[in-house]
């Protein structure tokens, strides 16, 4: 089979196994929910979910569009996209383009039941540089917003219904861990909107995202078709002059927002290398502001577990009671980040 014709059955293989219902499905109604609002917590599909967080009750997936030549794809973010994916040819994944979903589309998979199912909605964004699909939930809860008042009275639920939305200023593995904190945060469990508000913005201070990118050209073409200022770092880091033929494999960050290059390698595993000694150091030197690492890998993470550094990196975490989290990276992260990337995320204690 040509690399054409398997990445066309790839993908429409892809589109007809995201194994969740098609719509959102009314929940019952606890009546506690009149005392102490039940909170959901939403992240856009292409952040670098882990299937047992994916799974949880509390939490929604706000698909993606994928765009390719001749192709579109809803990214609901599910397990068995990541997998047909991973076979993506990566000049495959390089001609793709990732958008907000339409407002219609939306309503049809999501209205009115997540209005219901939910008191107050925490939608975690993306760094919006690279997509701003928090805008389309907007429009659907704006568009519906007497029909949703008029069904949570019906049903005696308080009238109001409250989302925000949290700029993460973060990607891949970023949101993916301000995400595993939010869940586990007492702020959550009581649905203290202004209490999440404040522990979401410390995070998105404190995030940092470590990247090794496995295609860097793909990563100037990709990011550089944005035209969005934010990315120039990194898109003027990956790009292909003749000063960098030597040292082509970046290794490139994103801290509270800021996009930047930490370091060059001839290598893409050195680059990795680099990577994962991040995290190392932080645990070392007690940087962390969590006790939590989240990495994500477009490639076998039983490969990536036996690797020295991260055996290393395992073990110090252990010593240290530190959890590592590891999960393969979305659809949207690989069109981001290329194919055959790595992707690491901490948080930082502040300065002084």
């Amino acid at each position: 089979m040509h690399d054409d014709d398997k990445n066309a059955y790839l993908l429409g293989f892809a589109s007809t196994q995201q194994k969740i219902p098609e719509r959102e499905e009314a929940l019952p109604i606890d009546p506690d929910r009149a005392q102490i609002p039940l909170t959901g917590l939403m992240v856009d599909a292409g952040t670098d979910l882990s299937g047992t967080m994916a799974a949880d009750r509390r939490v929604r997936i706000l698909p993606l569009t994928i765009q390719w030549p001749g192709r579109t794809l809803l990214d609901k973010g599910t397990a068995e996209v990541r997998t047909v994916s991973r076979q993506l040819s990566h000049e495959r994944i390089r001609s793709a383009e990732v958008s907000a979903p339409s407002v219609e589309a939306l309503s049809y998979r999501m209205h009115p039941h997540l209005a219901l199912n939910f008191d107050r909605l925490l939608l975690l964004a993306t760094h919006p540089a690279l997509v701003e699909a928090s805008r389309s939930v907007e429009q659907m809860f704006k568009d519906h917003q007497d029909e949703i008042t008029h069904l949570r009275r019906e049903r005696h639920l308080r009238p109001d219904y409250a989302l925000e939305v949290i700029n993460t200023r973060s990607l891949l593995s970023g949101p993916a861990l301000q995400a595993r904190l939010l869940l586990n945060s007492p702020e959550m469990r009581m649905g203290d909107i202004p209490g999440l508000r404040r522990l979401a913005q410390t995070l998105a201070d404190q995030t940092e995202v470590w990247l090794a990118p496995g295609h860097p050209a793909d990563v100037a073409f990709t990011l550089g078709r944005l035209e969005h200022p934010d990315l120039s770092p990194w898109v003027q880091a990956c790009s292909t002059r003749l000063t960098q033929i030597m040292h082509r494999y970046p290794v490139l960050s994103c801290k509270a927002g800021a996009f930047g290059l930490e370091a060059r390698t001839s290598k893409w595993k050195s680059a990795a290398s680099r990577v994962i000694d991040a995290a190392a150091q932080a645990i070392w030197t007690n940087a962390l502001a969590a006790p939590v690492i989240q990495l994500s890998f477009d490639g076998s993470i039983r490969e990536l577990r036996d690797w020295p550094e991260m055996q290393a990196l395992k073990k110090m975490a252990a010593e240290n009671e530190v959890k590592l989290h590891v999960t393969h990276m979305s659809l949207g992260g690989r069109v981001w980040a290329s194919a055959q990337s790595l992707s690491l995320a901490l948080l930082r204690k502040p300065a002084g």
